[in-house]
């Protein structure tokens, strides 16, 4: 079954961001909600498609999509025979209101059409009984996580009716269309990540109370130190809302067999009665008043200014997560043993939820990896702890294991296991033609290559570039028909090494290094922009700097829709210095369009660039020219180098035509006069600094052509001329260093 039209039930803030998740699949959708106003009875619905379309904060990655949204209401647009493939309900957690909707959802619903609820609090069976058996092997449990379109986890909870078919079907959709990381739950409270996730919260709670720990503490021992979000265990909570962890809990603990491995925090009932939920009520465990970020004091109810975690642990913990839980493991200190206590909790309580909440094991890890954001899940983190010796010691300090990990003699995971639901493409990897610590380069189907960069943190190095040169020698020496590239993470690359910049700097070798580096990089991306064979760049999440150099420079990319892809250099008191301000003037100097027309979008590309804007979709860099009309965009950022290998497929087969350089007229220096305008009134209003003010003109002269009239041909060789020049010039300046500096240190620009 294919599904093209949905109708989602429920225009709340839940039901309206899945409805936008669905129109941004490309799905034609319809929603609707109760009439509680007999003068403009689509009052909610209509409310839920304008936060949809609001051309301010669109929740779509373009406007143009709105022609698949429309919106009604309960009683007249569920009269007639539908023709929806699927419906959605994102009603009230009350069965009953549940149960009216569904009703005249039976009365309305094709045979074949997939029926699904959204509840995260009440039994799907429950809900499933309005419905006939045959309808039942149609009706299953859709667990959004929020908000939809950033959170990649959704949990399938099918009843004991649900056909596999239909199972089949929504996880197929649910992954290739919505592009989500899908999870088949049990029907339990809380199914597999609220259940996992809330336990492990209100553990650490529990145990910092006994043990004495503040809040500052515990944060700082349950952040990333333990694969966690850095927000820590009482910072999430305010996050999520205190009084939404507490729900769970509390539904959690009504089940007398869940009693046992859970225990109250008795300060978050405290905090609840004062009306301190969390971030969404201004204060919880934690109060911002103007710049000033104030902690709960426990004992007293106030709130105070923190203090500076003085654990010991904390100093023997750094990157390195399997090195921070052998520390943890051997620790004899309070917060040591604390953190033990809790991990060993976690894995107790995940280990006795198979086949409870999961009939996977692997399920649960990508649950709280996809869901909570984790950068392992349990079952991982015990592998990494040691498998053999945390066995050892849950049996002796806590008792029994499951049968399942009791019998079990080898550890979770092998290696190259992952959680992504798709063959690994190591796998199907036939002969490694080079592996070193920046790139290996390998063939696929008898004659495809793969270029896959892994230098330090996927940035651009003199590694990488070297050996992007030696690839596409590779490619067009021998007998291959294309390449692609693409890289390992989350990451594309968010750009060049700066460290090795402010070396350079510090060593005053700028000319020298830098400009080797920068001359070698365009060398790298021209022969990629040039190749006589088609090369495929696969992206996804941040490509910026040099990574949106690098991508801007493929024949073709295909583009996961939550990439978010920018040249951001002037944060670093720079400006592109890879041939991404050729590429781009190229672009908007090469269209079919009126001069006038061409000094508008030249003129907004410079802006954009001066003010280190990032596209925050692949649609959105669409628009701003990152992206052509010949790349593609798919929603699973898991399958980007899959199809760009089918992509890449699908080239050879056609009359692939080899990218040539050409000549385009320059706006020249009265152009770029106005943009200098431009960019004064942005220094007037404080959008940028005067140094940013600096940078902007820099760019602007690389991208008019420098000091030349309008009209005067010029190409991209000449341009990358131009960036090299200003490049060098900016990275001997104070400022930059200065900027470059305070990034490594804090990660967050600095505007001098």
């Amino acid at each position: 079954m294919t599904i093209r039209k949905a109708t989602v039930l429920g225009a709340g803030v839940m039901g309206s961001q899945i409805a936008a998740l669905l129109v941004n699949a490309g799905i034609k959708v319809q929603l609707l909600d109760v009439v509680i106003d007999e003068e403009d009875r689509n009052k909610l619905s209509k409310a839920g498609y304008d936060r949809i379309t609001n051309k301010k904060k669109s929740m779509l990655y373009d406007l143009n999509f709105e022609g698949n949204l429309s919106y009604g209401n309960f009683d007249d647009d569920l009269v007639e025979p539908s023709d929806s493939d699927i419906f959605i309900e994102a009603v009230k957690e009350d069965i009953k209101i549940k149960h009216d909707i569904w009703t005249k959802i039976r009365q309305v619903a094709k045979e074949e059409a997939i029926l699904a609820t959204n509840t995260s609090g009440i039994p799907i069976e429950a809900i499933a009984k309005v419905f006939e058996s045959g309808e039942q092997e149609r009706f299953l449990g859709m667990h959004f996580f929020n908000p939809p379109r950033y959170m990649k986890l959704l949990e399938i909870i099918p009843t004991k009716n649900t056909s596999e078919e239909t199972v089949e079907v929504v996880k197929q959709f649910s992954e290739d269309v919505l592009g989500k990381g899908v999870v088949i739950a049990n029907d339990v409270p809380a199914f597999i990540a609220n259940r996992t996730g809330t336990h492990a919260m209100a553990d650490i709670m529990y145990r910092a109370e006994r043990d004495g720990l503040s809040i500052v503490e515990v944060d700082a021992l349950t952040g990333k130190a333990i694969g966690r979000p850095r927000t820590g265990t009482y910072g999430l909570s305010d996050l999520v809302g205190n009084d939404i962890a507490a729900f769970v809990v509390g539904g959690l603990m009504k089940d007398p067999s869940e009693q046992p491995y859970f225990h109250n925090s008795s300060t978050l009932p405290k905090l609840l009665e004062k009306g301190a939920l969390g971030n969404k009520a201004g204060y919880g465990f934690y109060k911002k008043e103007g710049r000033k970020r104030l902690v709960l004091d426990p004992k007293t109810m106030e709130y105070v200014e923190p203090s500076k975690p003085q654990l010991e642990i904390l100093s023997h913990f750094g990157r390195d997560l399997t090195e921070n839980l052998d520390v943890i493991f051997k620790a004899e200190d309070k917060a040591g043993k604390f953190l033990w206590e809790t991990l060993r909790s976690t894995f107790f309580y995940a280990a006795n939820n198979v086949p409870k909440a999961a009939n996977d094991y692997k399920d649960i890890d990508r649950a709280m990896v996809w869901g909570f954001n984790w950068k392992v899940g349990p079952f991982q983190l015990w592998d990494l702890m040691g498998f053999d010796r945390v066995k050892e010691r849950i049996q002796a300090e806590v008792g029994e294991l499951p049968e399942w990990v009791a019998n079990r003699t080898e550890s979770f995971y092998k290696e190259g296991d992952v959680l992504e639901n798709i063959t690994p493409i190591e796998d199907r990897i036939e002969k490694e033609i080079w592996k070193d610590d920046n790139t290996t380069l390998s063939v696929i189907n008898t004659d495809q290559l793969l270029f896959k960069f892994h230098t330090p943190n996927n940035t651009i190095d003199e590694g990488l570039t070297k050996g992007l040169i030696k690839a596409v020698d590779e490619l067009e020496s021998g007998h291959y028909s294309g390449m692609v590239i693409y890289s390992d993470g989350p990451h594309f690359s968010p750009g060049a090494n700066l460290n090795m910049m402010k070396k350079a700097i510090e060593l005053e070798e700028v000319d020298t290094l830098i400009g080797k580096t920068i001359s070698e990089l365009h060398e790298a991306v021209n022969r990629v922009r040039y190749s006589s064979k088609p090369i495929v760049t696969a992206v996804r999440g941040r490509a910026l700097g040099g990574g949106a150099e690098l991508m801007l420079a493929s024949p073709y990319v295909v583009a996961a829709a939550e990439s978010y892809i920018g040249l951001v250099e002037v944060g670093v008191g720079l400006i592109p210095g890879g041939g991404g301000l050729a590429e781009l003037t190229e672009r908007v100097m090469t269209r079919d369009e009126q001069k006038a027309s061409k000094m508008k979008t030249l003129g907004a590309v410079i802006t954009r660039i001066a003010s280190g804007d990032v596209s925050m979709s692949a649609y959105e860099a669409r628009r701003k020219y990152y992206l052509r009309g010949s790349d593609d965009i798919i929603m699973n950022a898991d399958k980007v180098v899959d199809v760009a290998i089918e992509k890449l497929t699908y080239l050879t087969k056609v009359n692939y035509i080899q990218r040539t350089k050409v000549n385009f007229p320059a706006l020249g220096t009265n152009f770029k006069a106005v943009v200098e305008g431009q960019l004064d009134s942005m220094r007037l209003g404080h959008f940028i600094s005067d140094y940013d003010m600096e940078l902007g003109l820099a760019i602007a002269d690389v991208m008019t052509g420098g000091e030349l009239p309008e009209g005067t041909y010029v190409n991209q060789e000449w341009l990358q001329h131009l960036e090299k020049q200003h490049f060098l010039k900016l990275s001997k300046n104070q400022k930059t260093f200065e900027r470059i500096s305070h990034m490594l240190q804090t990660r967050k620009p600095l505007r001098n």
